[in-house]
């Protein structure tokens, strides 16, 4: 199955979703410096199913880009574009024999560009991205979009808890855990991993599962993407498809603290079957509050009333409607109005890209309000610069794995807190470091309340283990024991212990 993703704006985020970026160093990297031999790169490119794109080739500034324009400077040496797992194993043993670095791309939506990288291997997994369904299981290569994954299951009537942007990548959102609305009814989607196939940083073809190097598979389901080796295929669990029951409750700027103060008191009694996020956008002259929830009963209206009795605070709109499960993909990924194959990703096209930086928080399990971080909203819309504070739910099946289960930290947490700031398409330097430093004082305003942050939500400037807590120490010996040299390394990776 080939099919292609294109439009990345969806209803859970403020304006546009989550991102963060890096303005990288000006100083690209050269053909003429490049160390390996014009003869050995095209022995390379000869022995591959797909094709090799270097610097000075047609075609290299598309197929190196990646979602956020505050990227398009990074100049990697080569893009293999594969198409099969030789191809993957290939690479890592022409990069290893080179003294290069391979960068594995999946949807290309790393918030700190982390698929590519200045004189770098941008290894590009998008043509490896069959997805073959079974019965109760979905078998996905490591190139598929989610909403090509979803539109190949809802055929057969199944589910995967997955996020909701239409052109991330599987493999991203798995390995850094992959939080999402189906997620208190089901758990995370690396939950639902059931055994991954992966090529280790000594060419190695691993077949991965609970009773097959279980260390590994642990360290898969949440530790993380570009640390122990690249997946090249996964298979899930998969769950019946149902039909949503939508509720969108807006609600005066004023009462945006109590709005949150009532959403972290909810998320206690909350039905598994119900999901439900809190949206805080600066814009002129305030605040913007709203809730966007489901309930996979098909009918909102119950979840919404309790929502609301326990924020104490009048809506002032509110709508209600129910879509099946495709639809409500759809709906999810704001592209219900589009045909399908406008939400899928248009190949070598910047529609839907998007500049912005991000960050976030994980909200701990006593937390019972967020007015500083809501305050941090309040002083951004004063300021008159956009950014938004989302809220998403955790809890549900996703608190029902062992803390130490699985490489996830962040079982017993509430929720999880986004600060987005949308940019414009060609930022200056001054609007990446204002817009980053409100993302700080976001940080600061959580105080206690956050315990760490989201990996798949990595951003520049904080410290690693605060994304993998307690699970630290142990990621860094599975790194040891599955690439001791460090052979998959970036800013943001795993060291080996």
């Amino acid at each position: 199955m080939r099919l292609r993703g294109v439009h990345r704006r969806t209803l859970l985020r403020a304006g546009a979703i989550t991102g963060a970026a890096t303005l990288v160093s000006p100083t690209f990297w050269s053909r003429a410096a490049d160390p390996v031999s014009g003869s050995a790169w095209s022995a390379f490119e000869a022995g591959l199913a797909g094709d090799l794109v270097r610097p000075g080739e047609s075609g290299y500034l598309t197929a190196k880009r990646l979602y956020n324009p505050l990227f398009d400077r990074l100049r990697p040496a080569a893009v293999v574009r594969a198409e099969a797992l030789a191809d993957v194993v290939e690479t890592v043993r022409f990069a290893r024999q080179h003294g290069l670095v391979v960068r594995p791309r999946g949807g290309s939506h790393s918030y700190v560009g982390a698929s590519s990288g200045n004189g770098v291997i941008q290894l590009d997994l998008g043509r490896m991205d069959g997805i073959d369904v079974g019965s109760g299981s979905v078998t996905v290569q490591a190139g598929a979009r989610l909403f090509d994954v979803h539109t190949a299951l809802d055929a057969h009537g199944q589910t995967l808890p997955t996020g909701s942007c239409p052109t991330v990548g599987v493999a991203g959102l798995t390995l850094g855990g992959g939080v999402g609305v189906e997620g208190r009814a089901h758990g995370l989607t690396c939950d639902a991993l059931q055994e991954a196939v992966v090529v280790t940083a000594d060419g190695r073809v691993r077949h991965v599962s609970s009773s097959s190097e279980p260390n590994l598979f642990w360290g898969l389901r949440g530790g993380g993407g570009g640390n122990f080796g690249i997946v090249t295929r996964f298979r899930f669990r998969t769950f019946p498809a149902q039909s949503a029951g939508f509720f969108f409750l807006h609600f005066r700027g004023r009462d945006a603290e109590a709005v949150v103060r009532g959403w972290l008191q909810r998320l206690g009694s909350m039905p598994r079957s119900s999901w439900a996020n809190v949206h805080v956008d600066a814009v002129s002259g305030g605040l913007d509050v709203r809730i966007v929830g489901l309930s996979l009963t098909g009918d909102g209206h119950q979840e919404a009333g309790r929502l609301e009795a326990a924020i104490g605070r009048d809506v002032t709109e509110s709508s209600f409607f129910t879509r099946d499960h495709l639809d409500s993909v759809k709906l999810l990924a704001g592209c219900s109005t589009r045909t399908d194959a406008q939400c899928h990703l248009v190949p070598q096209g910047d529609l839907g890209r998007e500049s912005f930086v991000a960050g976030s928080d994980v909200i701990g399990a006593t937390a019972t309000q967020l007015d500083a971080a809501v305050g941090a909203v309040r002083r951004r819309s004063r300021d008159g610069g956009p950014g938004s504070l989302l809220l998403d739910p955790l809890g549900g099946r996703i608190s029902d794995v062992a803390r130490g289960g699985s490489a996830f930290r962040w079982r017993e947490a509430k929720g999880i807190a986004q600060w987005y700031v949308g940019l414009p398409t060609a930022p200056s330097s001054t609007n990446v470091d204002v817009a980053r430093a409100w993302i700080r004082s976001g940080h600061t305003a959580m105080g206690a309340n956050s315990v760490g942050g989201y990996v798949n939500y990595v951003e520049p400037g904080r410290a690693l283990p605060t994304y993998y807590g307690a699970n630290w120490s142990r990621l860094r010996q599975v790194k040891a024991a599955y690439d001791p040299g460090n052979f998959f390394h970036s800013s943001w990776s795993i060291p080996p212990a």
